[in-house]
């Protein structure tokens, strides 16, 4: 049996078409053979890659690398321009760099911490000087100073006042630590760039051993103050401080008045000005022979003590004395009148004058009207209080009587103590012969009214206390050296041993 012959290719490739049937099922196993059928390298017609395909496949991948290589060949020009351009872009930030326009945009909401490499600080920095940013400009007042400085013109008001307010705080003193208040100034010499600063002094201390107060400036920078003298009837302190910030004397009004619109000044622990509106309230009050005070309805904030009061026209009338609901103010006329005595006499001297008193015209209608109807009284004070063994005592002055002033000193409390600071100045200036006060006494108990001469005693307080030994090796102090006479005794109770030297 002869063995069968075998086909050719060339045969093969020129026998009949196989049928539709048979190219679906071969292009299906074959997927490729569409794309074998349109290239125009030789292939074997199985489909399979030959060394004579393999070379002619890596001589036609070397002229497409050819022509690529021209194509960038012939962009290269627009990249280099490109480039340039860029490099002189990048010299123009560098030149505008500190520049205003080189800074960065703020965020839109407040920013949170990228999530960034611990080897990145200068993204840190950046990201914390935004946030500085943020917040510098996101500063609000709180609410009750925005409600107290609703226009404009009331904002520009105390803006005006804003290089004459402070705050003053004392180190810990025997581990007590010592709230910080407010002062205003009340001299400021621009030669020697000294500065005098009223405030409260109700904890600093006489005791040369004791750490000076800190005045906190309105540009937030600390200087040390000097306390160079104290009233302990007022209440009041004078500091000394050097200032490279220029700094203003307030416009001083007038006396304050019942009913009066004001506004209660003072800066917080931000140094941040803070205002409280009210009115000062139609009541008077006194304590410990201290008639002065006169009474807001509005809640001055902690550290708003010493702070200056303002009427609607911006000048300064009274000092906040007590913090709080209901807070307690002096009149400015008073402050002034200390600050001018001390700084002409270096001391500050007044009538001693042991009594509580209360104005008529603001009591109640009820005791109003008894006054008036049994006794014809609708003026005058009345007694509250009265000092054990004093000179009104002996002078037969008893609680409960109404007493009236002959010398028209004035209808109000606050008008009485700036009369009674008057006759100081007097004293001072050496009218000692006539000092007498003639005061008309009504017994609402009886129907007794007599006019009674008072002798005044003054007590003169230079505000100072000089040792003349250690403490330790001290057994006689010597205090208070003044050229006046009577001293007050209340300024020597802490010791036990007391030498007075009369210059």
């Amino acid at each position: 049996m002869s063995p069968k012959r075998r086909k050719s290719v060339a045969a093969s490739s020129g026998g009949p078409k196989s049928s539709p049937a048979a190219r679906s099922t071969r292009s299906k196993s074959k997927p490729d053979s569409d794309l074998a059928e349109h290239d125009d390298s030789p292939r074997s017609s199985s489909g399979r890659l030959t060394r004579s395909r393999a070379k002619v496949l890596e001589e036609s991948a070397g002229v497409s690398s050819s022509k690529k290589k021209r194509r960038i060949e012939e962009e290269s020009p627009a990249a280099t321009t490109t480039t340039s351009t860029t490099a002189t872009t990048g010299v123009m930030h560098r030149e505008g760099h500190g520049t205003l326009a080189s800074r960065p945009l703020p965020p839109i909401h407040p920013p949170t911490t990228p999530r960034v490499r611990k080897s990145s600080r200068i993204v840190r920095l950046e990201v914390d000087r935004l946030q500085k940013l943020t917040l510098w400009r996101d500063k609000k007042d709180d609410p009750s100073t925005a409600a107290a400085l609703p226009t404009p013109s009331d904002k520009n008001m105390v803006l005006g006042m804003s290089r004459s307010i402070v705050r003053v705080s004392s180190p810990p003193s025997e581990g007590k630590l010592i709230s910080p208040r407010t002062g205003f100034v009340v001299s400021w010499d621009g030669a020697t760039k000294r500065a005098m600063i009223v405030t409260l002094s109700t904890y600093f201390k006489k005791k040369p051993h004791e750490p000076q107060p800190e005045v906190h400036l309105p540009d937030k920078s600390t200087v040390q103050g000097r306390l160079i003298f104290m009233n302990r009837h007022y209440n009041l302190s004078i500091l000394e401080i050097t200032s490279d910030l220029p700094l203003q004397v307030p416009a001083f009004g007038s006396a304050p008045k019942y009913g009066q619109k004001i506004l209660a000044l003072s800066r917080d622990e931000n140094m941040s000005l803070v205002a409280r509106r009210g009115a000062i309230t139609w009541s008077d009050g006194s304590f410990m022979w201290r008639n002065h005070y006169m009474f807001v309805d509005c809640d001055v904030p902690e550290g708003g003590v010493g702070g200056p009061v303002v009427d609607s026209c911006g000048s300064t009338i009274a000092m906040v004395y007590r913090a709080g609901p209901g807070a307690i103010i002096i009149s400015i006329s008073i402050i002034c009148t200390f600050f001018e005595m001390w700084k002409q006499f270096s001391c500050v001297a007044r009538p001693v004058f042991d009594v509580d008193l209360r104005s008529v015209e603001l009591a109640g209608v009820s005791l109003r009207e008894e006054l008036s109807v049994k006794h014809n009284i609708n003026g005058g004070f009345i007694v509250k209080r009265i000092a054990d063994d004093s000179a009104l005592e002996h002078l037969g002055v008893r609680r409960g009587d109404v007493i009236f002033f002959e010398n028209e000193c004035g209808t109000s409390l606050p008008e009485i103590e700036g009369y009674l600071l008057s006759l100081g100045w007097r004293y001072l200036q050496g009218m000692k012969k006539s000092m007498v006060l003639k005061l008309e006494v009504h017994d609402i108990e009886g129907p007794c009214e007599e006019t009674i001469t008072l002798p005044l005693k003054f007590s003169v307080d230079s505000g100072k206390v000089y040792f003349s030994k250690p403490l330790y090796n001290c057994p006689t102090l010597l205090v208070l050296i003044s050229r006046f006479y009577p001293l007050s005794i209340d300024k020597c109770v802490e010791f036990k041993v007391v030498r007075w030297r009369m210059a």
